[in-house]
């Protein structure tokens, strides 16, 4: 097969990651796409690193079974806890993830040095976005806020709701406060409730983890020359350890499509 033709290999703990692929299909419209979402064993947060590093391993050597050009960890925990050992396991093939993409983005953005993070509390205890921030430039203060209700809210579908609101305005003034004039969306859900965030956070630049994900996929694979010139329709595949019941449901909410060519595969 054409390099160029071979898929990108997205991955997740479970169906956060699909809001990257829903970035994916609009930043490249002619790229094939294979996403695999951890549903069996989610959530990730709670687990041992060991235990993290082990499963991503698994689930890397499904992707690079499937032929996939390049890697995308779309999951902040496991961005944060195993990224070198997917980058290990990958050689040669290009890794994006979600934590240095909102990175490379936050440092753009901010005029102050003031960044601000929301996030699981796995991914805010990690201080994995501040270590990544301080590797891109020193002067910049990142504050962080652990927000463990959004997750169950958003896959509730409360986009716009009053409780949704409410939650933020119990999360977000200790970062406001802090004079932050950038705002990482540190979870894959999060984009889901931009519109919202924007109203509560006015005057803030927001890091959408997707998007700046999205972009750093465009720009790797421009600068291999991989990128996919096909005129026919892209294949989208996807795989899951475990299909709940509600999956379909929040799944094609994320991805904003109707989900086809879904697989259940047990790995391990």
């Amino acid at each position: 097969m054409n390099e160029k033709n071979k898929a990108i290999g997205v991955f997740d703990s479970g169906v956060g990651g699909l809001t990257v692929v829903r970035a994916l299909t609009e930043r490249l419209p002619c790229e094939n796409i294979v996403y695999f979402g951890d549903t069996a064993r989610v959530p990730y947060g709670v687990k041992s690193r060991n235990t993290i590093e082990q499963f991503s391993t698994q689930i890397v050597h499904f992707l690079l079974e499937q032929n996939v050009k390049l890697l995308v960890i779309a999951c902040n925990t496991i961005a944060a806890v195993a990224g070198s050992k997917v980058r290990a396991l990958a050689g040669t093939m290009p890794v994006i993830d979600v934590i240095g993409a909102g990175a490379d983005a936050a440092v753009c953005a901010t005029k102050n040095g003031q960044i601000g993070v929301i996030a699981t509390t796995t991914t805010t205890n990690s201080n994995a976005y501040a270590r990544a921030i301080a590797e891109r430039k020193k002067s910049c203060r990142v504050v962080s806020q652990a927000c463990p209700l959004l997750v169950p809210i958003i896959e509730e579908g409360w986009l716009d709701h009053a409780v949704t609101r409410l939650t933020l305005r119990e999360y977000l003034p200790p970062l406001l406060t802090e004079n932050i004039d950038t705002l990482i969306l540190g979870c894959t859900h999060y984009p889901l409730i931009k519109p919202l965030l924007a109203e509560e956070t006015q005057g803030v630049a927001l890091v959408d983890s997707s998007i700046t994900t999205a972009d750093a996929v465009a720009n790797a694979l421009a600068e291999r020359d991989l990128l996919n010139e096909q005129t026919t329709a892209p294949d989208y595949r996807f795989f899951v350890s475990d299909i709940p019941l509600r999956f379909q449901t929040i799944g094609e909410r994320f991805l904003n499509r109707p989900l086809e060519q879904l697989e259940m595969i047990a790995l391990g």
